[in-house]
């Protein structure tokens, strides 16, 4: 089943038609429980699109369909509840700095009305899936970066959306701290089987993570290629170092050079 189809949408912020778009004709099917990621360079339109999908931004022509059913023509309260299947996980982890980590995971939950002993009940249980049960009281000054994104996690996850939407949600920490988040997202996907579309700039990590890998060039927004990752799961960190990884991080590379220059081209 399609959880996501982008039909020909394009974007453009600039009205002049001499400008480029943001994002030129863009046709993209997503199944149900795959994990995607959207790879390419700053400027390329990923984040544009990931919100486009999520209901941020209206496309200029074309429309989103989540579920079979039209994000982008839907009034507002048919929106709304189109979009109550969807989680989003940005960069920034936007936490509460006066709640807890439980508290800040019980945010949506408190927000749809439900009973405060059943959403602590359900906070306590996805914190325990991302291994914070221990850091419950914390506030998030007194947690790790690391750790304050999966908290940010376990709120995206806390009302059991379909879709997860992740804007390089991992972009801020250091690179040892980004393997061990990669390994837990693995972890956490394995294991609930959402769909997710992943915002990187890393062809490592969208190796690594991604069933999918959809390639954008920029000027304007576009999909260059798609490619399926074949390599087993689970993907441990030596798997990283295998012949069939390293060419088809190879291989990705190959493709960010035929449409970027060196310095645009992504890690």
């Amino acid at each position: 089943m399609t959880a996501i189809h982008v039909d020909r949408i394009t974007k453009r912020f600039d009205p002049d038609p001499g400008k480029a778009p943001t994002l030129g004709t863009i046709d993209l099917a997503i199944e149900d429980g795959e994990f995607v990621a959207l790879l390419g360079p700053s400027g390329c339109g990923k984040t544009t699109l990931l919100r486009m999908i999520g209901g941020l931004e209206q496309p200029t022509s074309g429309q989103v369909l989540i579920n079979g059913e039209s994000v982008s023509a839907a009034s507002k309260a048919a929106r709304r509840r189109i979009l109550a299947s969807v989680g989003f996980v940005f960069q920034e982890h936007n936490l509460l700095p006066w709640r807890s980590a439980l508290a800040n995971v019980a945010v949506p939950l408190e927000v749809r009305g439900m009973a405060r002993a059943e959403r602590r009940r359900v906070a306590a249980e996805m914190l325990a899936l991302v291994g914070l049960s221990h850091a419950e009281g914390k506030l998030p000054h007194e947690l790790s970066g690391g750790m304050r994104q999966r908290v940010a996690i376990a709120r995206a996850l806390s009302y059991d959306p379909d879709i997860l939407l992740m804007d390089e949600p991992f972009g801020a920490v250091d690179a040892q701290t980004r393997d061990v988040l990669n390994l837990e997202l693995q972890r956490i996907w394995m294991r609930r089987r959402k769909t997710v579309v992943f915002v990187t700039h890393s062809v490592h990590e969208a190796v690594f993570l991604a069933d999918r890998v959809v390639v954008m060039g920029a000027s304007p927004g576009r999909v260059v290629e798609d490619l399926r990752i074949t390599t087993p799961r689970p993907r441990s960190l030596e798997a990283t170092m295998t012949p069939e990884f390293l060419a088809t991080a190879a291989t990705l590379r190959d493709f960010l050079s035929d449409h970027f220059t060196p310095q645009e081209s992504a890690t």
